[in-house]
């Protein structure tokens, strides 16, 4: 099943998962921001209003030993065949829509 969630969601879903492995590894919110190299005031603001970089997010998940959820988020597709090649190619060339 496919969800579809906006980036606010998705940042959510980040701060969620984050702090509870940080409670999980009874660490403290400034022992993890150092650990990741991160301002007090950034892991603040990534908490308050659910923003922050993309580095920010791969830094605090480094920090805590969460290397295969980055390994999840950068997955790449694998092949059998040359033919399960060609399909996915087909599928991504692009097409031109009419105006109506």
């Amino acid at each position: 099943m496919i969800e579809l969630m906006a980036p606010f969601d998705i940042m959510f879903k980040f701060v969620e998962v984050i702090e509870k492995e940080r409670i999980r590894q009874d660490l403290r919110q400034s022992d993890l921001y150092k650990k990741a190299g991160m301002s007090s005031s950034a892991y603040a603001k990534f908490l308050k209003s659910k923003n922050t970089s993309f580095k920010n997010i791969i830094k605090l998940l480094s920090a805590l030993n969460m290397s295969a959820s980055i390994d999840g988020l950068l997955s790449i597709q694998k092949y059998t065949s040359i033919d399960e090649i060609r399909l996915e190619q087909k599928k991504m060339s692009r097409k031109r829509v009419r105006k109506r």
